[in-house]
């Protein structure tokens, strides 16, 4: 098994749309049959480097600001059952390939993030999945799983943020932060190879 070196973490900063909140909320019922805990479970992630802290600690930064409506995040496999809200982000990553050492890069990243909100508990949920992709040189048919940058961590946080923000705190036209790290991978996008466009959810921003 291959080791693959993680990425560097700096800081960057991205406005949000937190000034907008509004005290009416919008009380779209709890996804049905969806049994809703606050435990915050953390499943094992391959390749973070510690990232999840990242995660964590940009999520609460921003989220805190819904108070004293409590948000969670979590990550799945999948989309649970249920009337969630879907919000699609896109990245700059890095791939390393277990077998054969392989890495690459994409400007083709994605997240894919369910959300909802518990009007009865004032609970509030992030759930979100990071897609993969394949190496093209050994083809074991396996998605790699990507590793995150900082910089890009914040801004789709961010962007998930504005988006809970707009459909439940009245945010107004928040922006959408579509910029990416700097950077030109050597190759096109083959989405023979991305998980992302396997699962129908690749879009062009």
């Amino acid at each position: 098994m291959v080791v693959c070196a993680g990425p560097i973490i700096s800081t960057v900063q991205y406005t949000t749309a937190a000034t907008e909140i509004s005290t009416a909320v919008n009380t779209a019922p709890w996804p049905v049959g969806i049994p809703y805990s606050p435990v915050f479970t953390w499943p094992a992630w391959k390749q973070l480097y510690g990232m999840e802290q990242v995660w964590l600690t940009e999520f609460h930064r921003l989220f805190n600001q819904f108070l004293p409506h409590r948000w969670y995040l979590t990550t799945v496999n999948f989309k649970h059952a249920g009337a969630w809200n879907t919000f699609v982000d896109s990245a700059k990553v890095r791939f390393c390939c277990e077998e054969c050492a392989h890495a690459w890069t994409s400007m083709k990243g994605r997240v894919v993030f369910w959300f909802g909100l518990n009007p009865s508990t004032g609970e509030g949920l992030v759930t979100f999945k990071l897609y993969g992709q394949q190496c093209d040189r050994c083809k074991v048919g396996l998605y790699e799983p990507a590793m995150w940058y900082p910089e890009e961590v914040v801004k789709v946080l961010v962007n998930i943020f504005n988006r809970v923000g707009q459909v439940f705190y009245g945010f107004t036209k928040p922006p959408i932060h579509l910029n990416r790290r700097p950077g030109k991978p050597r190759n096109p996008h083959n989405g023979a190879l991305c998980q992302a466009c396997k699962h129908g959810v690749c879009i062009e921003r």
